[in-house]
């Protein structure tokens, strides 16, 4: 299964890189687009990226 994974950052003296409060993941891409617009037209982010990513559908059972 994969998921878009939605993240804004900043571009600054003080602190460059992404904000982990902003991420989100979407299985929808338009509405990952939409988070990404968001995040730097209304939240106030210099940038906010966007990549597919690969979830890891491996769980451990564990017996008791």
């Amino acid at each position: 299964m994969k998921v878009y994974a939605v993240i804004g950052g900043w571009n600054s003296l003080n602190y460059e890189g992404e904000d982990f409060e902003s991420l989100r993941l979407f299985d929808c891409k338009s509405a990952a687009e939409k988070y990404q617009e968001f995040l730097t037209e209304e939240d106030g982010f210099d940038y906010a990226q966007c990549s597919v990513r690969e979830v890891c559908m491996e769980s451990a059972i564990v017996t008791l």
